[in-house]
């Protein structure tokens, strides 16, 4: 079954939240923890799977992105960036390489959490740190990219 815009919406939010307890809480949250809170979070069982998918990938995905991340933005070490912030852009680079969702979305959607989820200058952050990483995607992958003007 197809999901809405709505539920990938959601589903990534959930995913942004329980991407933040694995980082703070340690590994054991995926086995222990991922699917109780899932399930608290939403009765969507369609909204749950594609969490969980977006939670595991962005965790096994997270040293890659990282160290692109890293290379993209040498002025901010990933490991003294704010957690949230931390979180959503791994999630946002997994995305950017292993779904097929077109990379404005992801960068709206990752807009979007940080005015909701982290501080004031977060989603200016987040912005100009994915326009890059959608670029060099792109020049990597020799894909035209389609972020079109920065949000």
């Amino acid at each position: 079954m197809t999901m809405h815009n709505s539920q990938r919406t959601m589903a990534r939010r959930l995913a942004l939240q329980a991407i933040y307890q694995v980082d703070v809480q340690g590994e054991d949250f995926l086995t222990q923890g991922m699917d109780l809170f899932l399930s608290q979070q939403s009765e969507d069982a369609q909204v749950q799977a594609a969490a969980g998918e977006y939670t595991k990938g962005t965790w096994a995905y997270r040293q890659e992105a990282d160290q692109w991340l890293a290379v993209l933005v040498p002025r901010w070490s990933v490991a003294r960036m704010a957690v949230v912030d931390r979180s959503i852009l791994r999630l946002a680079a997994w995305e950017i390489k292993h779904a097929d969702t077109p990379p404005p979305v992801i960068l709206d959607e990752a807009i979007t959490m940080a005015r909701d989820f982290s501080t004031g200058d977060s989603a200016e952050f987040i912005n100009g740190v994915l326009d890059a990483v959608i670029k060099d995607y792109a020049r990597q992958t020799g894909k035209a990219s389609p972020a079109g003007p920065a949000v």
